[in-house]
């Protein structure tokens, strides 16, 4: 029934998970420009050729921020597949550490073969300034953004980088700025390279936490890996930084390393 590839995006908030997943779909043969279609607010689809493409936000996470059809979620991919001869299906699996993602998918109908599991960072001054600017944005309070919770997933996230694995890393920042990563990065997945969507900025959550939805078409004009020099001021970004500084370093380590 699921014997198709799967990629499955372990992922923090602000991290541009969503503007990468929506670019992953559109690296198919034959697709040459944004396509995405609406199902419902947590299921898309593209169609490639003969076939059917699926995007789903969260599918495997169960609880009260959820939408409730999700409970019925392998009745309704396999209602799907069915109908339509799928050639790929991505998802996203936010806010949870890597030992319960890879769980949620083993034990999975649909998640549990042909899977890459793919982890898509972004350095952790321009993610705290992110979750700050977000939430002054939406007036939360910053710790429901960010907080020291949230960084120990955030920090799990980062400690399979250096290790020999079955994950796939995507680190953000090199992600929107070079073209050369992204055409290695679609090999590394075997995916067909044709960058579009690539200015498309993500609607989810949003928008842009500093943007909201001015470059939704122009995403590529957007200066996002320079955001916490706005916010250095920022008395909540400064204690995060400050107390959080083996992160911090790890962080920096993994991005120098992809330079």
């Amino acid at each position: 029934m699921f014997d198709f590839p799967k990629i499955m995006i372990a992922s923090m908030n602000r991290t541009g998970h969503h503007a990468i997943s929506i670019w992953l779909m559109h690296q198919q043969l034959g697709v040459s420009e944004f396509e995405l279609q609406t199902i419902t607010q947590w299921l898309f689809y593209l169609p490639t050729q003969d076939k059917m493409s699926f995007l789903i936000n969260n599918p495997l996470i169960k609880d009260e921020n959820q939408h409730p059809d999700k409970l019925n979620f392998n009745r309704i991919m396999t209602d799907y597949c069915n109908a339509n001869p799928t050639n790929l299906m991505i998802a996203t699996h936010e806010q949870h550490s890597l030992k319960d993602v890879a769980w949620a998918c083993g034990t999975s109908d649909v998640f549990a073969t042909e899977l890459n599991l793919v982890v898509v960072l972004r350095d952790f001054k321009n993610w705290v300034a992110s979750c700050i600017k977000m939430a002054g944005r939406d007036g939360k309070p910053y710790d429901k953004l960010v907080n020291d919770k949230k960084i120990e997933i955030y920090k799990d996230h980062c400690k399979f980088f250096f290790e020999s694995s079955d994950i796939e890393y995507i680190l953000f920042n090199q992600w929107f700025s070079s073209e050369e990563y992204r055409r290695e990065l679609t090999e590394r997945l075997n995916l067909t390279f044709t960058d579009a969507a690539i200015n498309q900025g993500s609607p989810f959550g949003g928008g842009s936490s500093f943007d909201k939805m001015e470059y939704l078409k122009t995403a590529s004009l957007m200066k996002v890996n320079d955001r916490y020099k706005q916010m250095e001021s920022h008395p909540i970004y400064d204690r995060i930084i400050k107390e959080n500084q083996e992160v911090l370093e790890m962080s920096n380590e993994i991005f120098a390393s992809s330079d």
